[in-house]
């Protein structure tokens, strides 16, 4: 593996025409145009009154395939696809508030056009990802305000809003689904058989949920009720400016004997997010890229006897699957949290508690061992720091692997007990110098172990800026919340807090960077001297779900009920969205890499069985294209 660091070399790629006609010079070509041959997919797209669409989000996939490419409309209508191979392809054009466009066009030629006409439908909700449910929902009255509060705290955790919403019931209705949902452990419903009693009725009820469940039925039933519904839907802007130059490339990974999904599961937004309780939609929890943009999914499911994580070949989508066996059972696959690359380009995972490590080049994997033989311990949570050691969370602690020297450092949270929540850990991110941090979310802590010193301390985080007003949960309404402390249902902390799910740091920021999942702000804390700075996220109640460092100190975000990811530059403050194509993605992290020089983000979508690469296009690129794109059609009129 030595070397696998310098691997980031430059390839140098001519764009044929574009830089003939254009003049330009590229030096770093992104994966996006490698391709110098074949079909250049492109058209214009305009509403019923002909006017062009900004933003609208065109997908393409060839017969048979598990690959769906998808570009976004420039603000003068048109999309423009890298090149690909002739094939029989579906075309899919989309816009929220829009019927979607369909054609199934036969490419051929250097260049293929065709146009879309946008037309307006009334219903458009089931379009929405789950943060514009919540945002539609009323809050004229205290009342209503309060029940909002208690939606946003039990209704978003184990799956996105927007399935919690899309269908109506009466009261009774409401109520009855309320009370299944607070004695089901998170994600019980999709429970292995293994794990008996994961939802069962005798299961104590969540106290917060059996609290205020007559009352939050009764408002359910007022907003999503048999009756006219007193909800305003307003979907997010169309993406514009840089937002509309990214390429996603999204990748079905099914189980075994599941078969392909169908084009439609997530990506026909009309039809909703994908079912949770379809064990076939649970097949990337997390992921991350090696340097040639390959990309690698680890999956969570527990019945699993073939797949540990799989690599899939960014050209061909083919999947290449990793088996790292349980120590009880060896025919089964160990179930797999986090997945992230080093610096050498190597991958670590926790396995059935074990550190493994994966050669990218042959799949061979590693069980990590101390000098003295013994195995390094692993939990779910895992990140490298900028020395070059690998952290993992590993109950009320943490654990540092040093590759080279093989010896492994135990870390202690100093809060090991509290009447207050839960002193567990979540998320893992190592810094620039060495040091992990972790994030006791039932407390609003975050505990930073520090490497040179061997020291482990808190840190509190303050409130959070959209906690609800002191007069809103008054008497038993706020003691139900304090009695919990901040271990609420499915790890959502009460109102006040931030609760941080997983967060990042490393080269070359000074900060650790945490998404706050209930406050909906960017949590940063400073590696040196702890100072905290917020910043809020572009929308609320998108569940922010891990914070990324780039190799150029920007900070990018996952958005599990949201359906986007966002780029956050920490010099100018300023946030890029970038919408996904799917409905329904329920993301649990990315990872960032670069990738012949350029970067690449990688998403697994954990609700649709999917993995995601996004690749950026500088406006100069995607200007060549479109200006080859148009002479060509111009040339053939």
């Amino acid at each position: 593996m030595k070397g696998r660091n310098t691997r980031n070399r430059l390839v140098v790629t001519l764009l044929c025409a574009v830089c003939g006609v254009l003049g330009l010079t590229v030096g770093v070509a992104p994966q996006a145009l490698a391709q110098s041959n074949g079909v250049l997919l492109t058209g214009t797209i305009t509403d019923g009154a002909g006017e062009t669409m900004e933003g609208v989000v065109v997908s393409v996939r060839a017969e048979g395939s598990n690959l769906t490419t998808s570009v976004y409309t420039d603000a003068d209508g048109v999309y423009v696809f890298p090149r690909m191979d002739p094939a029989h392809v579906q075309l899919r054009a989309q816009a929220v508030s829009y019927a979607a466009a369909r054609a199934d066009p036969r490419p051929s030629g250097a260049v293929h056009r065709h146009d879309f006409v946008m037309r307006s439908i009334e219903h458009f909700e089931a379009q929405l990802p789950g943060d514009r449910w919540v945002a539609a929902l009323p809050e004229d009255t205290p009342e209503d305000r309060r029940m909002k509060t208690v939606f946003r705290s039990m209704c978003g955790g184990c799956h996105s809003q927007n399935t919690a919403l899309l269908t109506r019931f009466d009261e009774q209705g409401w109520l009855n689904i309320i009370t299944v949902m607070s004695r089901i452990a998170t994600s019980g419903y999709v429970a292995s058989p293994m794990s008996p009693g994961l939802a069962r009725e005798d299961r104590a009820p969540s106290p917060l949920m059996d609290y205020y469940k007559e009352r939050l039925a009764a408002y359910l039933a007022k907003v999503r009720g048999p009756g006219p519904s007193l909800m305003h839907f307003e979907p997010r802007p169309r993406p514009t400016g840089d937002a509309v130059l990214v390429v996603i490339r999204e990748y079905d990974t099914p189980g075994q004997g599941y078969g392909l999904p169908d084009w439609e599961n997530g990506s026909n937004w009309i039809e909703g997010a994908p079912s949770k309780t379809n064990r076939a939609n649970h097949h990337a929890m997390d992921g991350t890229l090696d340097f040639d943009g390959n990309l690698y999914f680890s999956d969570d499911l527990n019945t699993n006897p073939y797949r540990s994580i799989g690599k899939i070949d960014w050209r061909t989508g083919e999947i290449t699957n990793v088996h790292v066996p349980r120590r009880a059972t060896p025919e089964m696959a160990s179930a797999v949290h986090d997945l992230i690359a080093d610096q050498e380009g190597t991958l670590w995972f926790g396995a059935d508690g074990r550190l493994v490590s994966v050669d990218p080049d042959t799949l061979e994997w590693e069980l990590m061992t101390t000098p003295e033989g013994e195995i390094v311990p692993a939990g779910g949570f895992h990140d490298k720091d900028g020395l070059g050691g690998i952290w993992g969370a590993l109950g009320r602690g943490a654990v540092r692997y040093d590759p080279k020297t093989r010896e492994t450092t135990r870390y202690q949270n100093p809060t090991q007990k509290s009447t207050l929540g839960s002193t567990g850990s979540y998320g893992m991110a190592g810094d620039r110098d060495g040091n992990g941090w972790l994030s006791v979310y039932g407390l609003d802590i975050m505990t930073k172990h520090e490497y040179a010193t061997g020291r482990s301390y808190d840190i509190q985080l303050p409130p959070s800026p959209y906690a609800p007003a002191d007069d809103l949960f008054v008497g038993d309404d706020r003691r139900i919340f304090d009695m919990m402390g901040g271990s609420l249902f499915h790890g959502k902390g009460h109102p006040w807090m931030h609760t941080i799910r997983k967060p990042g740091g490393g080269e070359p920021s000074d900060a650790v960077w945490g998404p706050g999942w209930t406050s909906d702000h960017l949590v940063k804390i400073d590696i040196e001297t702890h100072e905290i700075t917020l910043y809020p996220l572009p929308y609320r109640d998108g569940g922010c779900y891990q914070a990324v460092v780039d190799l150029d100190g920007i900070i990018w975000t996952v958005f599990t009920n949201a359906d986007a990811v966002a780029r956050f530059d920490p010099e100018s403050e300023e946030w890029t969205w970038y919408d996904l194509p799917t409905v329904g993605t329920e993301s649990h992290g990315l990872q960032v890499v670069r990738v012949n020089g350029r970067t690449q983000v990688g998403v697994p979508y954990w609700g649709s069985s999917k993995m995601a690469k996004l690749e950026f296009l500088t406006h100069a690129e995607r200007d060549a294209l479109k200006t080859v794109a148009m002479a060509a059609t111009a040339a053939s009129r």
